[in-house]
């Protein structure tokens, strides 16, 4: 089985790395990117193959991924979808683009999942969303799930409008709590703490958050409550959230999102 890229960026990159770590093998994966650059790091780093023909990458694939901006997809799609059979999977990566809109480009049957991967994948800790059209068997569909689930987390849903619900979440999160990081950092600074020293507090205290999360039976809530004692340091750092309603402000930035996902979508259509 050929599994091939069409693009060699940071997600492509991402995939490669969890794919070659979990047994794909090396020869089966190849790249094309007019970036030689890319593909001579990818060739060093992961021993895969690369070409420098877009038609014969598409030719060979059994699996196709399309791992570029989706800027650029309108103008690829174009090129390659009288090469393309319905014998082979297409795999997207591209943010706010619907299935309807591929299956309408391609202009004939084929085989399509959508994907939204998150950077955090590049390390094996990544959370996928995938949608699958109504044409894709089962045994294709369990294919993309296990190329994915080399990089993390894979959420499967029938219903596309929850991908840009899990974009907001997870392929954008990662920024959320960076900037949320970012701040702690700052706030005990301006009190005086080594800007090192915080930063390094501030992330083990992340992680450490994120695998009591993953490795407790308590839920969110319940684990906050177990930091939280009446009156004590913890409520009153809270109570400002609370006071200046960080829930409101989540759910607009996340409504947001959602609302630009969905605007990209209208916009690749016209």
């Amino acid at each position: 089985m050929k599994i091939c890229f069409i693009g060699g960026g940071n997600m492509a990159a991402a995939m490669i790395a969890g794919m070659t770590s979990h047994g794909y093998k090396s020869q089966d994966i190849i790249v094309f990117d007019r970036n030689e650059h890319k593909c001579l790091n990818l060739i060093k780093k992961y021993n895969i193959n690369t070409s420098t023909s877009l038609l014969n990458t598409i030719k060979l694939a059994d699996i196709l991924i399309l791992a570029i901006k989706p800027q650029n997809m309108f103008e690829l799609i174009k090129n390659i979808r009288d090469t393309v059979t319905s014998t082979q999977v297409i795999v997207t990566v591209a943010a706010g683009i619907q299935t309807s809109a591929y299956e309408e480009l391609f202009n004939t049957e084929i085989s399509f999942a959508r994907t939204i991967p998150n950077t955090p994948s590049s390390l094996g800790y990544g959370a996928t969303g995938i949608f699958f059209n109504k044409v894709i068997a089962a045994d294709k569909k369990d294919l993309v799930i296990d190329i994915m689930q080399t990089m993390g987390v894979v959420t499967v849903v029938e219903d596309e409008k929850e991908i840009d619900i899990i974009a907001a979440i997870a392929s954008s999160g990662p920024a959320y709590y960076f900037q949320f990081m970012e701040h702690m950092v700052e706030a005990a600074v301006k009190q005086g703490l080594d800007k090192k020293q915080a930063e390094k507090l501030v992330v083990q205290t992340c992680l450490g958050a994120a695998q009591m999360a993953l490795n407790t039976n308590e839920n969110m809530s319940e684990l906050r409550k177990n930091v939280t004692s009446k009156k004590g340091i913890t409520y009153e750092a809270l109570n400002i959230f609370e006071q200046f309603n960080l829930g409101g402000i989540v759910d607009k930035a996340i409504q947001a999102n959602i609302a630009r996902a969905q605007q990209l979508a209208i916009e690749f259509t016209k």
